[in-house]
């Protein structure tokens, strides 16, 4: 996929279609650690020589793992030959593998030092339990310690597949050179048929969900959510929509007023949507003093319960929409984010909708379809709560 873009400098990626969803028990945390190895040493280059050549960066999320880089023009091409050699020819070598795991478990130590974080993964365990999407991106202390590198040139090579990946470049290139480079650069015929991942059902989650964590925290932690639409959902842009009106970025999203501007109860509230293939979640997350915690969350519930009753008013969504359009466009202006969308849009959906399609597709949302996803969505009977404290 190319995106033209008038710049000295060009953006260049792979999106390879494995996340912490497609590990098996005994795995968890391989596709971040195997991410991290990515940089330790392939057939022809040292980890040294790799690091030497070009600035890379990476990151694993649920469902993708992306590799990419930013570059002067004319090195486009050398950056598109090292990511390649590197998802094709990674060599796991086992001084390098022992000392990573002890790196990645010393991050996994701060990760748990951190409560703000950890708990979005803890919550997301609760709402997924027993499904793939129910287990954290960086793993456990003894599953990190049990990988070998055994285990991990089979999970490579299953997963680290040409049709499995997606490159995407965003600049002022030959598109029509660079994907005849690029095709030399993967082995003849790879690129036939993109690999479609099939997931099982997931279980059904009858009942809102109810946990308290002891930690050892000076505020109390809050997450309140519930299960959401998925990638391909058509829905999916106004429930992004009604979450924006609710906790986005915006001074003026409900549960801000309510929960800091009117109570001062808190400091930062904010709700997000993640859309994954097969699934969704929406979490209104949020940080206050243990004597606030039961008033902030009654507040945070009846902002819920104030959009699924209709609360919402034409001159509000006209408002929200022409806001939300906005902070569309001025992210559009950040060129690595707007790539690193686009690519992960790519992997999964073979296409990106142009910027003008889906202001558009914002104008044309109404209230009363809003509000249907509002009632299905933030039905009180469905939201379940996590707190730390």
């Amino acid at each position: 996929m190319h995106l033209p873009l008038a710049s000295p400098v060009v953006y260049v990626g792979i999106a390879i279609g494995v996340g912490t969803r497609h590990e098996r028990r005994g795995e968890y945390g391989l596709a971040h650690f195997t991410e991290h190895m990515l940089f330790k040493g392939t057939r022809l280059r040292s980890s040294e020589r790799i690091i030497r050549r070009l600035e890379l960066n990476a990151y694993t999320s649920k469902e993708e793992t992306i590799l990419y880089a930013l570059c002067p023009q004319a090195y486009a091409r050398r950056a598109l030959q090292l990511m390649c050699d590197i998802v094709q020819h990674s060599r796991f070598d086992a001084e390098e593998l022992r000392k990573e795991q002890t790196v990645v478990i010393d991050e996994i130590h701060s990760y748990e030092d951190s409560p703000s974080e950890l708990i979005w993964d803890e919550f997301e365990d609760m709402l997924f339990r027993g499904h793939s999407l129910g287990h954290g991106i960086l793993g456990t202390e003894r599953s990190v310690a049990s990988f070998t590198q055994a285990k991990e040139h089979r999970f490579y090579a299953q997963h680290y597949r040409p049709d499995n990946m997606a490159v995407f470049v965003q600049g002022e290139v030959d598109a029509e050179a660079l994907s005849t480079y690029l095709e030399s650069l993967f082995p003849r015929g790879s690129q036939a048929v993109p690999y479609k991942h099939s997931y099982p059902a997931l279980p059904e989650l009858t009942e809102s969900r109810y946990k308290r964590r002891r930690k050892d925290t000076s505020q109390s932690h809050v997450m309140i959510g519930a299960r959401a639409y998925a990638l391909t959902d058509e829905r999916r842009l106004g429930l992004s929509l009604l979450v924006n009106i609710l906790g986005g970025p915006g001074m003026s999203s409900w549960l801000n007023m309510s929960l800091r501007e009117q109570a001062g109860l808190v400091y930062q509230v904010e709700c997000n949507y993640t859309a994954y293939a097969d699934t969704g979640l929406v979490a209104i997350y949020f940080g206050c003093s243990p004597q606030h915690e039961a008033q902030a969350i009654d507040l945070a519930m009846a902002e819920l319960a104030r959009m699924a009753s209709g609360a919402l008013t034409e001159r509000e969504l006209a408002a929200a929409k022409r806001q939300l359009k906005g902070q569309l466009t001025v992210s559009s202006d950040g060129h690595e984010s707007y790539f690193l969308n686009a690519g992960k849009a790519f992997l999964h959906l073979g296409r990106v909708e142009p910027r003008e399609r889906i202001l558009e597709r914002i104008d044309a949302l109404h209230l009363s379809d809003l509000l249907a996803t509002a009632r299905e969505i933030f039905a009180p009977e469905r939201m379940s709560t996590l707190v730390y404290r």
